[in-house]
Parts: structure tokens; C-alpha cells; sequence
């Protein structure tokens, strides 16, 4: 097993556990979700130095027209996704730093827009990948494909994909998102408001579990719709060359 690939998906799980716990900032402790955010952004210039070849390479050949479509999405969805979440790093330190109420909800907003938006594109970004995991995990606990390991993998996929399209719903996953990045593109140059409050109330302190639940869930509709439409994609692709080949 390549060393360099166990160390990758590692570093993508503990990522991905540190990601999920952004979202409730009293799930541990306001000093722990700052720290880990610190340490979040580490772990991704991390990842983009064991995955320097590969974004040097494309980076350079973005627009060559011998690049495959998928490998250039791909290249794209990763940018905006860390774009995003240097937005998330820097718009949390200048929500500290702001000393009028406009600049501490244009903040703030841009905190909440960019982590919703992130969500999408991590789950793209494991679709697209989605093979590649696959094969690594299959390495690492040698599990074999058989009818009973393909019937159980197609039962978890459409309960998670159930479950989370209704947590999309029940989140009102778009509707925030689209509501902060509104919020944020009007009080670019900032405004002359009233101050407001910050204190949102008491609120229960959550799970691990159900924040996991909650965000991974709709992580996985991404990942589940981003992987098939890529491999129906791919099965049009052969059946065109088929058919190409048959007529020629």
C-alpha cells in the first residue's frame, strides 16, 4: 500500500471530522473551534503539498483542450473550495476584529455563506473522487466485492440519500446559503446600520453525532448524485465512441 495515499486519506478524514464540528461552534468550546479552525488550515496547505504535482500540472494546462472536461471540473471545484474556506479562516478572526455592526454581520455572513457553500463543494469533490477512496479503503481492509457487500453498499447509499435530502429540507440548506451570499454581495461597501445584537441565546449543547448526522448526511447527497451523474456520464461517453466505431 503506498504510504502516500494512507496518509492522504488520513489527513481527509481528520479534516473532515474538524469540518463537521465548524458548525456548531459550542459543541466543545469557542477556544477549541477557533484552535481547530488554526489547525484546519494547516492541514490543507498539508494536502495541497502532497498534491502539488497534480495542481501545478493542470494549473498550467487549465485550458488545453487535451485536458479531459472531468479533470478541468475537478481542478475548478477544488479552487472555489479553497477559496471558500480562506474565506471561513479569515472571516472568523475579522468577526473578532470588527468594531461596527455592519462589518460584524457582514462577517459573520460571509462565515455562514462560505461554510454552507463548502458543503456542496467537498461533497462534489469526493464524487468525483469517489473511485479512488473506494479503491484505497478496499486495500486497507481487504474487502472483496461480492453480491451481499454490493446489495448492502446500494441499501446505505439510498437511506443516506434519503436522509439527507430531508435534512437538506428540513435545514433549509439553499435557502441559507443563498441568503447569506445575498446578505454579503449587498454590504460589500459597508453601511451605515444600527447596532444590533450579537447574542443569539442559550442553546443546548449538540452531539457530536447529531452535527455528523446533520452535515455529513447532506455532504453525501453531493458526493451520491456528484458520483452517479459522473458515471452515467462516463457509460454515454463509451456508448457514443461505440456507436462512432459500428458507423465509421
Amino acid at each position: 500500500m503506498n504510504k502516500k495515499n494512507i496518509t492522504k486519506i488520513i489527513l481527509d478524514v481528520a479534516m473532515a471530522v474538524l469540518f463537521i464540528t465548524f458548525f456548531k461552534k459550542n459543541l466543545i468550546s469557542m477556544k477549541f473551534h477557533m484552535i481547530s479552525g488554526m489547525i484546519f488550515g494547516i492541514f490543507i496547505l498539508v494536502h495541497m503539498l502532497l498534491n502539488r504535482k497534480w495542481i501545478a500540472n493542470i494549473g498550467m494546462r487549465l485550458f488545453d483542450k487535451k485536458i479531459k472536461f472531468r479533470t478541468k471540473l475537478s481542478y475548478v471545484i477544488s479552487l472555489i473550495l479553497f477559496i471558500s474556506i480562506i474565506a471561513i479562516l479569515f472571516s472568523g478572526v475579522y468577526i473578532i476584529k470588527a468594531n461596527t455592526y455592519d462589518r460584524v454581520m457582514f462577517w459573520k455572513m460571509l462565515h455562514f455563506g462560505a461554510s454552507y457553500l463548502s458543503i456542496a463543494l467537498i461533497g462534489i469533490h469526493i464524487g468525483l473522487y469517489w473511485n479512488w477512496v473506494m479503491n484505497i479503503l478496499k486495500k486497507i481492509f481487504k474487502i472483496k466485492s461480492s453480491n451481499a457487500t454490493k446489495l448492502i453498499s446500494s441499501l446505505i447509499i439510498l437511506v443516506t440519500l434519503a436522509f439527507g435530502s430531508y435534512t437538506i429540507y428540513t435545514q433549509n440548506y439553499f435557502t441559507k446559503t443563498y441568503t447569506c451570499i445575498e446578505y454579503v454581495v449587498q454590504h460589500i461597501v459597508p453601511q451605515e446600520l444600527e447596532g444590533g445584537n450579537s447574542y443569539y441565546g442559550k442553546f443546548e449543547k449538540p452531539s457530536f453525532m447529531d452535527v455528523a448526522s446533520t452535515y455529513g448526511s447532506i455532504i453525501s447527497v453531493f458526493s451520491i448524485v456528484t458520483y452517479y451523474s459522473d458515471k452515467a456520464l462516463k457509460k454515454s461517453r463509451k456508448l457514443d465512441v461505440k456507436s462512432t466505431k459500428i458507423l465509421a
